[in-house]
Parts: C-alpha cells; structure tokens; sequence
C-alpha cells in the first residue's frame, strides 16, 4: 500500500533535482555568454616634447609619447584584434599616433603592448598653449588615448557584440601623464565601418 506513496516521493525528488539542474545550467550558460568582450587599459611610460621650443611665433611642439596598452580578456573563448592605431589627444588637438601589432589574448588571459606615439609638428593656439603650460605646471593634464582596432575577418561578432554591425570597435581612455598605473578605457562600438561610435 506504501509503494504508491514512495513512487510519487521518489518522483518528486527526481523533478526537483532535475529543476535545480537546469537551473544551474542556465545560470552556466548565462554567465559564459556573449560579452562586450575584453577590457582594455593604457598607461604612458614616458612623455616628451609638449614644451614648445624657440621664442616668438607660433607655438610649435613636438610630441612623443611611450605607452603600454593592455588586454585582459575575460571570456572563455580567444580573441583577436587587428588594424590596431593609437591616438593620443589633447582636448580636440591630435599631439599624435602610431601603430600597434594585431594580437590575440587567450581566453581568461591578459597581455601586454607597446607602442611608441608621436608627431612631427603641432601648431597650438595662444589659449591652448597656456593651458597646456599651466595643467603642466600644476600635474593636471589629462589626455585622451584612442585605440581604433577592428575584428579579424572571419572572426564571430555575435559572441562579443550582439548588436553590431561592423567589425570596428574603440577604446577610449583619459590619462595623467604624472599618475603612474594603467588608466581603464570605455569600450565603444561602431555600428557601421568609419562611423560615430556609441558608448556601451
């Protein structure tokens, strides 16, 4: 008379661990799922040429700059980037850019690049000379660092951007030249190739 009773217990307990199952499962799955993919930062290594030379005349300088960009990739699959540029940027005034490798970062890994950022001539307004000198002076300069990289051909959009049309990305950073450390970057997508990116 009881074997009824234990086959329906028995059939509960079955149900339940099944439910928790599947809930553990697509908690799994969610949490591996499609990202922004992997995070960048920046730090410059060293700064030179934002002094200008010479006397009267326009302000003229020379800007070069050592930075490191950094990698962490945080999914449970590889990822490639390539086409990599570098721009450095005070207020609307490009002081300069360069190249990076194309490069992989393996899953749940990080690396590291160098890259040396320069340009020949800069030509500053009076008012951006001044505020130049005076965040020089006084440790306040902050740059923005651009970082232009684009997905390998071939390589899937949908796992790190669901909602992206072009292979494009880029990752913006503000710096301190006089602040040691890396300096995390907003990640941007394009929607279209060479078009306005939007902030994720």
């Amino acid at each position: 008379a009881e074997a009824p009773t234990m086959r329906r217990s028995d059939a509960c307990l079955l149900l339940g661990f099944m439910a928790v199952t599947v809930v553990l499962i697509v908690c799994g799955w969610y949490s591996s799922s499609p990202t922004d993919g992997p995070s960048f930062s920046v730090k410059l290594t060293g700064v030179d040429g934002l002094v200008p030379q010479g006397g009267g005349g326009p302000a003229v300088i020379h800007p070069a700059f050592d930075l490191t960009l950094r990698a962490h990739n945080g999914q449970r699959v590889k990822t490639c980037r390539e086409n990599v540029t570098i721009t450095v940027l005070y207020g609307n005034v490009v002081l300069g850019w360069g190249r990076v490798p194309d490069f992989c970062v393996d899953e749940w890994a990080s690396m590291e690049m160098s890259a040396v950022v320069s340009n020949a001539d800069v030509v500053l307004t009076d008012d951006t000379r001044r505020r130049l000198d005076s965040e020089l002076l006084t440790g306040a300069l902050e740059l923005d660092v651009e970082t232009r990289m684009w997905f390998p051909e071939g390589q899937p959009l949908w796992w790190e951007c669901q909602d992206c049309s072009s292979p494009e990305c880029l990752a913006v950073c503000r710096v301190n030249p006089g602040q040691g450390g890396y300096a995390p970057c907003l990640t941007r997508r394009c929607m279209q190739p060479n078009k306005a990116c939007v902030r994720l």
